[in-house]
């Protein structure tokens, strides 16, 4: 009886920790990220305020490319991406010096389209 018990309550402990997890968004990957040098970039290409910045940003030294198509944003690492495939190049922008991490990502997809990605501090 006390086996079922412990059972019981290891089962209740692992669904309620479950849907405490799953309801706080570390399983989430509805948002278009990448992450690159441990921080966090969000796709920002189609976003109203950007469209006239864009011709400010150019494609400067390539950093690395996509590793790993993360399906859980708790699963994220470096060269990690929810919607780009793997394989997908990542710029720096020009301006940016070697050795800081830039605040917008340029990518370069298979079919030459450039996505625009900027570092969100908090998100």
């Amino acid at each position: 009886m006390k086996k079922v018990i412990i059972i019981l309550l290891l089962f209740c402990f692992l669904f309620v920790g479950g849907l405490v997890i799953s309801s706080s968004g570390l399983m989430k990957n509805e948002k278009d990220i990448i992450k690159y040098g441990g921080r966090t970039y969000s796709n920002i290409s189609d976003l109203d305020w950007f469209e006239s910045e864009k011709s400010r940003y150019k494609k400067g030294e390539k950093i690395g490319e996509i590793k790993n198509h993360a399906r859980f944003s708790i699963l994220f690492r470096d060269f990690s991406a929810t919607k780009l495939p793997e394989g997908t190049l990542l710029y720096n922008t020009v301006g940016t010096n070697q050795g800081i991490k830039p605040l917008i990502i340029l990518v370069e997809t298979e079919n030459a389209e450039i996505l625009y990605y900027r570092w969100l501090p908090k998100e």
